[in-house]
């Protein structure tokens, strides 16, 4: 037992000496690198000043960014240095009377960069009458920057407020009094399970993704050892979505202060410094663009970075400061979603990992609820560097994975070669529509073999320019296409802003398909014909003559696949709902319609009457032997015209019943009265020439008022 004990205490001693071992080399490499940083800080500094001569403004907020970055770098090394020294209470206070509010007043301006876009207020609340406290200057702004740093970290609007009372003796006899020195925030507070152990070593140096509690490193740590060094206490109080307060008390002076030598000293979470003269410009989003590496030389690609630290963002802004980038910043993820979904698409999105709040996989995750990895590429770019980090963010559908430090030549190559595969993506799905894949239930054009297949129900939608074989006779061969492409982009979008997709132009024609509801190829059908009307009102401008078109539709099954074979094939529908559709198109040119529908559609309406329309008739179409009810919809025509269709719309309904019942005679008369209101109604003149007809030779044997149509 005694030879156990023994060898357990002989362990221990050799721990205890393998740990202070560790805390001296800890401090002796912290003192080793503060001679190099201190080389780029002052040189950073020299250049600034002009040493070399006057240097552009935006070399200048360069050279502020890298001053800044090592004088963080700095004071991380400090802290790393005074966790050892309170450790081993080796660290000395030089104490002196100190004003309270002119310290903070310090901290709070140079702590506004770190704000950012954040609507957030930065508010020293601290009372100009108070008395001084007896403090180690040095110490007191660590504590300071330690304690806002995290406050503005973790707050997103509001505000952060450092405010101070007396709390003990008064302020005749302050000899035993103390100031209690509060740091606020409206944050995201901190919950229950974590405030005991929210001082612990490293407890806040949180290397988790989310760090959605977590602070600023060893900051709490050591501030909380500070302020006790001092003979204070620190404390915290927290409601989670409501924010936090940290309250620490240190000793009153009994002399009056001295703010002749107030320098700021750096601490590990305070914020990136810029001189007031380039503060303006941290913000900049746009890095000037020659070269592209081969993209697209007429356009700037444009990409969203998103990064919780401003260095980082200008990092990266100045290494892609050559490419043709505009680059767009947003500091945390919740800011990029909401780009988003305001209908920013960025052409690739360079996506941090951890951020407070909103980790880069969860803000992945979002994104990809509304875009394909071929239709937005994100890129992680971050710090962690471990196999499962870069696992997780593939099962995300990241496309790539770059860890900080990167280089510089690296990340550009992997950027260009992310945006040629998505500009790929988005050339080819001008040839074979994304809409057509994702019914073939296939992620890209690669995974498409030759006779694959679906089948689904969806409505057809067929679109032709009347006539145009004359009009295309009058304009030469260039002028055929700039014509086409001009009617084209103006009618094409009005359909995929109705959620359909165009399966196919073929020559002046349009077929489209619409796989969620036939209501969606009515209004798109409607809005077409609106395009033409305003393309009209142009055209008549330019001493050009107007263009009619014709739009057919039908709903019902049809087979999507790729025919063709080995080395070519092509997508297509294969149907009668889509010859059917053809069919009514071909058939507004016989009824003098502009939108013809199949019973079909109608039947499928949620509230038909919302529309303006009318059974126009029953027919056969070639090829086919079951009659189609045919209905034409006229809210596009002429004011005029759907005035008097609607006026004349009980008359024609008992016009066609005659019609129907073989009272030719009746139903001739109705129609001629319809003419004489409306000459220019040419379904009513259909009827009345058929019914005189029938009048005068009788009805065929077993007639059933079912047409036949001849059209192709």
């Amino acid at each position: 037992m005694q030879a156990s004990f023994t060898a357990l205490e002989t362990k221990n001693t050799e721990l205890q000496r393998l740990d202070k071992l560790k805390d001296e080399f800890l401090a002796n490499t912290s003192h080793e690198l503060r001679t190099p940083l201190n080389g780029i800080i002052g040189i950073a500094e020299s250049l600034i000043d002009g040493a070399t001569g006057q240097l552009p403004d935006s070399t200048n907020f360069n050279l502020a960014l890298i001053s800044s970055s090592g004088k963080r770098l700095s004071s991380l090394i400090n802290d790393l240095l005074d966790f050892s020294q309170l450790k081993h209470k080796t660290i000395e206070l030089q104490i002196k009377s100190v004003g309270l509010r002119e310290i903070v007043s310090v901290i709070v301006t140079l702590s506004q960069p770190l704000v950012g876009k954040k609507n957030l207020q930065l508010i020293n609340s601290v009372p100009r009458e108070l008395p001084p406290i007896a403090a180690d200057e040095n110490r007191l702004q660590q504590i300071l920057y330690n304690l806002i740093g995290n406050a503005i970290k973790f707050t997103e609007s509001g505000r952060v407020e450092i405010s101070a009372e007396l709390v003990t003796g008064n302020a005749q006899s302050p000899s035993n009094s103390q100031l209690a020195i509060t740091v606020s925030d409206t944050g995201i507070g901190i919950p229950e399970d974590k405030l005991e152990r929210i001082f612990e070593s490293f407890e806040q140096a949180d290397g988790s993704t989310a760090r959605e509690y977590g602070g600023t490193g060893l900051g709490l740590t050591v501030a909380k050892q500070l302020v006790e060094l001092h003979g204070g206490k620190i404390g915290v109080s927290s409601t989670v979505g409501v924010g936090s307060q940290f309250i620490f008390t240190l000793p009153v002076s009994e002399s009056q202060p001295d703010f002749s030598s107030i320098q700021p000293r750096l601490t590990e979470g305070s914020p990136i410094l810029i001189t007031p003269e380039f503060a303006g410009k941290s913000s900049i989003i746009n890095s000037q663009l020659s070269d592209n590496s081969g993209l697209l030389e007429s356009e700037k690609l444009k990409i969203l970075v998103v990064d919780d630290e401003p260095i980082n963002i200008q990092v990266i802004i100045n290494s892609l400061s050559l490419a043709n980038y505009e680059i767009t910043q947003a500091s945390n993820g919740l800011e990029a979603l909401i780009l988003i979904e305001s209908g920013f698409k960025p052409d690739l999105i360079l996506l941090d990992v951890m951020m407070p709040q909103m980790t880069g996989y969860e803000v992945c995750r979002e994104v990809r609820k509304k875009y394909s990895p071929l239709e937005m590429p994100i890129l992680m770019l971050t710090a962690k560097n471990q196999t499962t980090d870069l696992v997780e963010a593939f099962n995300l559908e990241a496309n790539d994975y770059v860890t900080k430090p990167f280089i510089k030549k690296e990340l550009l190559a992997r950027i260009n070669t992310q945006i040629r595969l998505a500009k790929l993506n988005a050339a080819y799905g001008r040839f074979v529509p994304h809409d057509f894949l994702n019914l073939l239930e296939k992620p890209s054009i690669i995974e498409v073999k030759l006779g694959e297949n679906q089948e689904r129900d969806m409505t057809v939608l067929f679109a032709d320019i009347r006539s145009f074989t004359a009009l295309s006779e009058q304009m030469t061969p260039p002028e055929n296409f700039a014509f086409i492409n001009t009617y084209l982009g103006r009618v094409s979008p009005a359909i995929r802003k109705n959620k359909g997709f165009i399966d196919k132009y073929i020559g002046d024609a349009v077929m489209a398909l619409f796989p969620t509801s036939p209501e969606d190829g009515v209004r798109a059908a409607i809005d077409m014909q609106k395009e033409v009307n305003i393309y009209n009102q142009q055209r008549e401008k330019n001493g050009l003559f107007p263009i009619a078109i014709g739009v057919g539709l039908h709903a019902g099954n049809l087979m999507l696949g790729t025919i063709g074979e080995r080395e070519r094939m092509e997508s297509t529908v294969i149907a009668d709902a889509v010859n059917l559709a053809s069919r009514l198109e071909g058939l507004t040119k016989v009824y003098g319609s502009g939108i013809l529908v199949s019973g079909a559609i109608i039947d499928r309406l949620d509230d038909p009457e919302k529309y303006k329309y009318r059974f126009v008739d029953r027919v056969t179409v070639k090829g086919k032997t079951n009659a189609v009810s045919v209905f034409e919809i006229y809210e596009t025509e002429t004011e005029k015209s759907i005035v008097l269709k609607q006026q004349t719309a009980e008359v024609f309904q008992e016009a066609l019943n005659f019609y129907y019942e073989q009272k030719f005679v009746a139903a001739q008369k109705i129609f001629q009265n319809i003419l004489q209101i409306n000459p220019d109604d040419r379904v009513a003149l259909l009827y009345f020439k058929r019914a005189r007809k029938y009048r005068m030779y009788g009805a065929p044997e077993g007639w059933c008022g079912v047409e036949t149509s001849t059209e192709k």
